[in-house]
């Protein structure tokens, strides 16, 4: 059975922060694609990518309580193995702050579009309603409904006679 040296903590912290950076690009690249699909109105395949993102994002909390280990330490006072490990680690942190600001300004602008959607879809749904109850006011009169009889008065002089058409 082969051997695996035990994990130093700080092994722990660098493989926990690379994981969380991995999570935070693909969640990007999903934003990207959401942004993609609500432009082209693909209410199907926004679903599917949704439904990934939250895998991420539980995913993402789960790596969140294994960093809660290191949060009380003085990152100082930590012992890596090589300075290049320690830059590495740092560099993966940097890298997920700058992700995550980039993850939150994408939802954002697609929550933005999505409400932009949402009440454009609610002002055609209106006003398709209003067609509707204006159609459904006419029906009874376009069906053969009774329409009221006009009576014409022969004894009646001619309308040119009752009218003025002089200047004055």
């Amino acid at each position: 059975m082969p051997t695996t040296s035990p994990t130093t903590p700080t092994e722990s912290l660098a493989r926990l922060v690379r994981q969380k950076r991995r999570l935070l690009e693909q969640l990007v690249a999903l934003g990207r694609r959401q942004g993609e699909l609500i432009a082209a109105g693909d209410a199907a395949a926004l679903l599917q990518v949704l439904g990934g993102k939250q895998q991420l994002i539980t995913g993402l909390q789960v790596i969140e309580r294994g960093l809660d280990a290191f949060r009380h330490e003085d990152p100082e006072s930590r012992c890596w193995p090589s300075e290049t490990d320690r830059a590495a680690c740092k560099a993966d942190a940097d890298a997920c702050n700058g992700l995550l600001a980039e993850v939150i300004s994408i939802d954002q602008l697609h929550e933005g579009e999505l409400t932009a959607r949402r009440d454009e879809v609610g002002k055609r749904l209106q006003q398709a309603q209003s067609a509707h109850a204006a159609s459904t006011a006419y029906k009874p009169h376009l069906r053969g409904a009774p329409r009221p009889a006009i009576t014409v008065n022969d004894n009646a002089a001619p309308l040119s006679a009752s009218i003025d058409l002089t200047s004055g």
